[in-house]
């Protein structure tokens, strides 16, 4: 369904008719992300041409959301200002980082995280949304065919305006369209909310099941939306589609494949000829083992003594000479796919030669790191701003605490660490680690809070605590049973 006018009379500003031109690409993507990209076959009456469809483009991105966010990033509060209690714990700040994550567990942040990064992938852009209400939140990551937005005309990363819609209903006839319209603006420093659901003309349609809003102060000061931008330059807006980056390699990566196997499928027969036999033998002849072939002179051939030429029967087989040269092409081809996005063509063949430690690894996915590192540039920003703007929403509606987790609203920093699911030398790291304990660089519960616990996959504050006091007590324990075992030998 085309993008409705009425949609697109909403972008106004400088930059409106700059994110309104790719929109009609959008649904092109998609398609070729779930089908593969298309490519022109030649025609011709002995067959039908193959259609071989590969999806690299898919199995590329996908790979790419997986290891950006398939560990999901680490959103981690600190109160810089809050002393520390007699046990050098921050009790507030604990207090928030416990709301923050149960608001993104109910949200099944890390599967939508990664759902969202690839509908970023494939359309050069996604919104992060957070609905706000009185007593509850929610997240979404919406797609780029999902919305507009406007931005100030000096400074492409504040909105001013955006617009959320989808289809509810589609219909040949815009009266009988359904569509469903969001739209948050600013205005005079607090947000302000627009909701309908409206037909394909724009016109408001009522319904029982849903309550619209106009004019309606939300009591925030700042839109609840942000825009992940994919790639691009300075000021762009439309952000940058990998499909778009890698579909004419796989079109033609797709074409030689679909070729290959029409080549297979028509020579890899043997051709079988005959000369000097008659048309009513040839028609006699069937392929099986031990078939028996009555092969007779064609008469129209028989000379003027009175004999006929001796019938010959023969194959011609086909070498595939070109296989050579394919296999280079394609590999060719699919090396550039994986070149262009950063992902390594990983398989049983190619790492043979390669010793599988955490530092080889770390190596052959280098590439992948580094396009991940420039994709997280755009992405660590806009997971701060969502952080900040949980808790901002939390201080504003007090209710949300008391669903979610109480704390006190205190000045605070939110930092994003993106994690790799790269294996890691994990020996030789916990050896230089205790080295540092042991020469007093490092205390012993900073170790317990990266290392102990199950599997090592570190401690809470409270369960490092504890564990640092019963090793003191056993220590006790066996000074005092040591000490003991001495005075009696005396």
């Amino acid at each position: 369904m085309a993008i409705p006018e009425f949609i697109q009379a909403e972008l106004i500003g400088p930059y409106g008719t700059s994110v309104l031109h790719k929109l009609g690409k959008i649904e092109r993507w998609y398609h070729i992300y779930e089908h593969g990209a298309d490519f022109e076959t030649e025609p011709t009456e002995d067959y039908t041409p193959s259609k071989l469809r590969s999806k690299q483009i898919k199995k590329l991105i996908d790979k790419e959301a997986q290891f950006a966010f398939g560990r999901t990033p680490e959103l981690r509060v600190t109160c810089p200002d809050e002393a520390p209690d007699e046990k050098r714990r921050k009790p507030n700040e604990a207090a928030m980082q416990q709301f923050l994550n149960a608001v993104l567990r109910q949200n099944f942040f890390p599967r939508r995280l990664i759902q969202g990064a690839k509908d970023c992938f494939i359309g050069g852009r996604a919104a992060i949304k957070l609905n706000i209400s009185s007593d509850d939140l929610t997240i979404n990551f919406v797609p780029a065919d999902g919305f507009v937005y406007d931005t100030e005309a000096d400074d492409t990363d504040r909105l001013t305006k955006i617009v959320f819609f989808y289809t509810m209903k589609d219909d040949a006839e815009r009266a009988g369209q359904r569509i469903w319209v969001q739209k948050y603006r600013m205005q005079n420093g607090r947000c302000i909310l627009d909701e309908r659901i409206t037909d394909g003309y724009g016109v408001p349609v009522s319904s029982e099941e849903f309550e619209a809003k106009a004019n309606f102060d939300t009591g925030l000061d700042r839109i609840p939306a942000i825009v992940v931008i994919n790639g691009g330059l300075s000021g762009e807006l439309d952000g940058e589609s990998d499909v778009e980056t890698l579909m004419a390699d796989d079109s033609w990566y797709n074409k030689m494949r679909s070729a290959n196997l029409d080549s297979l499928r028509k020579g890899m027969d043997q051709i079988t000829y005959a000369i000097g036999a008659s048309e009513g033998s040839i028609r006699s002849f069937r392929i099986a083992p031990g078939a028996f072939w009555d092969v007779q002179p064609d008469a129209a051939l028989m000379d003027s003594s009175g004999d006929f030429a001796t019938p010959e029967i023969g194959t011609i087989s086909n070498d595939f000479g070109y296989s050579t040269a394919f296999g280079d092409t394609l590999s060719d081809l699919k090396q550039e796919m994986h070149d262009v996005i950063g992902v390594p063509d990983i398989s049983l063949e190619t790492m043979k030669s390669i010793i599988t430690s955490g530092k080889a690894m770390k190596a052959v996915y280098w590439p992948l790191i580094c396009a991940c590192e420039e994709k997280m540039t755009a992405w660590r920003p806009a997971l701060e701003w969502l952080a900040d703007t949980i808790l901002y929403a939390a201080e504003h509606f007090s209710a949300l605490r008391e669903k979610y987790g109480a704390f006190t609203p205190v000045p605070h920093t939110v930092t994003v660490d993106n994690l790799y699911p790269l294996p890691e030398d994990e020996d030789e790291e916990k050896t230089l680690d205790l080295q540092e304990v042991a020469n007093h660089v490092r205390s012993a519960k900073s170790y317990l809070l990266k290392w102990g616990g199950p599997d090592s996959r570190g401690m809470t504050p409270e369960e490092a605590d504890a564990e640092i006091e019963q090793i003191a007590k056993e220590r006790r324990l066996f000074e005092e049973s040591f000490s003991g075992d001495l005075n009696g030998e005396r």
